[in-house]
């Protein structure tokens, strides 16, 4: 009897450890794995509620009722660069500061850097500051006296038209600056918004064919001899590719039309709209 006891005791135990061992896999079986092509499809994540925070015993406050983004003196502006924000208790957090990096950094793979603009990028060569001294020219033709850069060359050819050239050895960027003076009769004098579209004619006369783009401003009015003129700027590059600027200027007086016209290098275009802005300032009709 005793060994009939102990033989199922054994038998027993055998049983259990055969159950147990059932369940676990076989380490040797691996599931299969396919390679995805093309965008994953990621399940959507269910949201996960935020506990809510108990207000602090020994505050008696929550650690959220100061949120900085709730602040009356915080703007958009600082919550885009919030890692620049300052608590108003504790300060910045110097842990958690990102030191800069010595020396250059070059975001480039190889052995090649790539130029940063515009740390180090070549200094482009500084263009020279432009100074004039001015002179009085008598524009026997048109009928008016101005003062204009010195010593510019001048041609009065046509009849009615005075035009000043920049000196050859003086020409930057590939372009001289020319002044024309005009005046032409028109029997009875301009309103404003006959101006204005004589100014966009002139305009589409000199965007011609010359130019390979152009682009124009719109008009506005400015005194020029006494009366109310009209005026409009331009832009544009010519067909040998030179870059070019401009302003035109018109005005109606006595039965005339007289027009003041500047073109010179768009690198230089503050320096010759005060040119252009001397001599209108000083234009005067012949007494």
């Amino acid at each position: 009897m005793k060994r009939n006891w102990k033989l199922l005791v054994c038998l027993l135990t055998a049983m259990l450890l055969l159950t147990a061992c059932s369940g676990k896999p076989d380490p040797e079986e691996f599931p299969d794995i396919t390679q995805a092509i093309g965008p994953a499809s990621t399940p959507t994540a269910v949201p996960t509620a935020v506990p809510v925070q108990e207000a602090d015993p020994e505050n008696g406050e929550s650690i959220f009722e100061h949120n900085p983004y709730l602040e009356e003196d915080f703007s958009e502006e600082d919550a885009l660069a919030e890692e620049d924000y300052v608590d108003p208790e504790f300060g910045v957090l110097e842990s958690f500061a990102t030191p800069e990096p010595a020396g250059t950094v070059y975001p480039y793979a190889g052995s090649t850097p790539i130029p940063l603009n515009p740390v180090d990028m070549p200094t482009p060569t500084p263009k020279p500051d432009l100074s004039f001294t001015y002179a009085q020219y008598i524009a026997s033709t048109v009928g008016v006296t101005f003062d204009a850069p010195a010593n510019w060359q001048v041609n009065e050819s046509q009849s009615g038209v005075f035009i000043l050239s920049e000196p050859t050895n003086q020409v930057k960027d590939g372009q001289q600056c020319i002044i024309t003076i005009s005046a032409e009769p028109i029997g009875s004098d301009y309103k404003q918004k006959e101006l204005e579209t004589h100014v966009q004619h002139r305009l589409d006369s000199i965007g011609g064919a010359q130019f390979t783009s152009f682009k124009p401003s719109y008009t506005a009015t400015r005194h020029m001899l006494g009366s109310t003129g009209v005026y409009a700027n331009y832009s544009g590059t010519l067909t040998d590719g030179t870059y070019v600027g401009g302003r035109i200027q018109y005005v109606s007086v006595g039965g005339k039309i007289y027009g003041l016209e500047i073109v010179f290098p768009e690198g230089f275009r503050g320096e010759f709209i005060d040119v252009f802005g001397e001599i209108r300032g000083s234009l005067k009709f012949i007494q």
